[in-house]
This record gives C-alpha cells, sequence and structure tokens, in this order.
C-alpha cells in the first residue's frame, strides 16, 4: 500500500495557501472530510444528534475495518476517541497501579 501524497494535497485546500507544520495540534482538512462533516452537522440539525448517529451507524463502523487494514490488525484492537491525550490517558488508566 503506497500513499498518494499529490492527491492529498490535491484533496486539501489550504495547501495551496500555507506550509502547514502543526499537524499534532490540528491539521489541514482535506476536502472530503470537510465535505463529511458538513453533512452530518446538516443532518444533525434537521433529525437529531442521535438519529443522525444511528443513521451513520455503517459508515461509522466501516472506520474500524479500514483502520485495521491500514494498521495491519484486527479491527477490536483499535479504540477512536477525540485526541491523543485522551488515548493516552485510556491506556494509563487501563493499568492497575
Amino acid at each position: 500500500m503506497t500513499f498518494d501524497i499529490a492527491r492529498a494535497r490535491s484533496e486539501t485546500p489550504g495547501c495551496e495557501e500555507v506550509i502547514h507544520f502543526n499537524n499534532s495540534g490540528a491539521a489541514l482538512m482535506p476536502a472530503p472530510v470537510l465535505q463529511s462533516l458538513q453533512h452530518h452537522l446538516h443532518r444533525e440539525s434537521m433529525i437529531g444528534g442521535y438519529e443522525a448517529e444511528r443513521e451513520a451507524g455503517e459508515a461509522i463502523e466501516h472506520t474500524y475495518d479500514a483502520l485495521a487494514r491500514l494498521l495491519n490488525c484486527k479491527r477490536d484492537e483499535i479504540a477512536v476517541v477525540e485526541n491523543a491525550t485522551a488515548a493516552w490517558c485510556s491506556a494509563f488508566y487501563g493499568f492497575p497501579l
């Protein structure tokens, strides 16, 4: 599996505006991500948050399969959390001290 850097840059409009090195905090958002977020937020405004989540359930579940393929692991070995700090804390506090 190879990473298509030209495609990634073409899908990220901000690459035409800045050279952005702050990827650990918040990277430039690719257009497909922005479109998905806008669509989901619109659905939430129309039908409610829980209903929009239920509607997006299949796509959300697909995320685990896609990440497992990318990382060459099993889907039950993946936890998607809001940020690296939350991930680290979850892992750290999972050990008995």
